[in-house]
């Protein structure tokens, strides 16, 4: 489950093939297969079968074991309450934008934060050595933004996460990387800021950049 989880199993769906987890663990194809079907017998799984494998989720009985096993190693070695991340930055979807300027958003981020995002989102592209830091960053706990409904739309909740920004030549402090429950992206983190970061930087995709998170009490 471990090995799911730092795959991103936690917040979503995860196909993988039983060679892949044969591999990963150091056992045969025959006995990953077996550990899947036995965890989700269990309920700690949900699992469908898809071309070249299948489909994974970590249901919320396995979350629990996994984060009793967080808490235990946090006593042991103490919690890690700041995690730095380096990325490219690339130009998304457009989406972000639309979605942090909704009223019932904004006044939560100035609630929260003290200050309303420019609208729009700086997104940074993480290679895959730093999955499991945007893992360790999403089971902390940030600072909840609420979902809620409008015009008949329902918008959900997500987290935010207090951070610096900065590259070689500047560094800008008043940022937060937003997280919202439902995400199309496993790699890529936004950036929100009261101040349009692209101008600021003079920044253009492909830049690098380094991510401060606060992670706050874990």
């Amino acid at each position: 489950m471990k090995f799911l989880a730092l795959q991103g199993g936690i917040r979503h769906p995860v196909h993988i093939s039983s060679i892949k987890l044969s591999k990963n663990l150091g056992i045969s194809q025959q006995s990953a297969s077996r550990y899947l079907i036995e965890l989700v017998e269990g309920g700690y799984l949900d699992r469908r079968l898809a071309q070249g494998g299948q489909v994974v989720t970590i249901l919320e009985k396995g979350i629990l074991i996994l984060r009793k096993e967080f808490s235990e190693y946090s006593l042991m070695f103490g919690a890690q309450r700041e995690i730095e991340m380096e990325g490219i930055l690339e130009t998304g979807l457009g989406e972000g934008g639309y979605y942090i300027s909704q009223k019932g958003y904004m006044h939560q981020f100035q609630e929260k934060l003290g200050w309303e995002p420019f609208k729009g989102t700086f997104n940074l592209r993480l290679n895959e050595d730093e999955v499991p830091k945007i893992e360790a960053m999403r089971a902390a706990e940030g600072m909840l933004i609420n979902g809620f409904e409008q015009e008949g739309r329902t918008f959900g909740k997500a987290w935010v996460f207090e951070c610096i920004l900065k590259n070689e030549s500047k560094t800008i402090e008043n940022c937060a990387i937003i997280s919202p429950k439902r995400t199309h992206y496993k790699r890529v983190v936004e950036v929100i800021s009261p101040v349009f970061l692209r101008k600021e930087f003079n920044a253009e995709d492909g830049g690098n950049f380094t991510i401060c998170v606060n992670l706050g009490d874990i």
